[in-house]
């Protein structure tokens, strides 16, 4: 299910970036890290993903952002974002990076109004001229909650 979302992001990708800027996700090296993934699902339709890698002792990083653009601008996700930040904060996890398409304003503006802020580029795939990167800091409390 997630990797149908994941191709589907990949082709609008390859709509507005060269094929140079778009990084293909190793799947074998995302799952033997354990990583995850978010699948949200509309009745028994399939309609956004997110993943989340291990990437450094406390730091994760948040991977294929998606929603079908059907789905856009239900909360989607927003719901996602949310739910993969408790999810990390329950690992132990401090802090997620992202790296997103400059041309990606909405998801720009979802992550900065949930408490994103930006980053010098943190390895070499999301150190190019299209790339904005961000970081939060999460809160390690037990009983965080989703709000939406």
């Amino acid at each position: 299910m997630a990797m149908s979302l994941v191709e589907e992001l990949e082709v609008e990708l390859r709509q507005h970036y060269p094929s140079h800027y778009i990084h293909e996700l190793d799947i074998p090296a995302f799952e033997a890290s354990g990583g995850i993934f978010l699948v949200c699902i509309n009745g028994d339709v399939p309609i956004g993903c997110l993943g989340l890698r291990p990437l450094k002792s406390g730091t994760a990083e948040l991977k294929r952002m998606f929603v079908r653009p059907d789905f856009r601008g239900l909360g989607a996700a927003k719901t996602m974002l949310l739910e993969m930040e408790r999810l990390a904060s329950a690992e132990g996890y401090q802090q997620i990076v992202l790296e997103t398409g400059n041309q990606q304003t909405t998801a720009i503006d979802l992550y900065q109004a949930n408490g994103y802020r930006s980053i010098a580029p943190y390895n070499k795939a999301s150190d190019g001229p299209a790339s904005v990167c961000f970081c939060k800091m999460l809160d390690s409390s037990p009983d965080t909650n989703i709000t939406t």
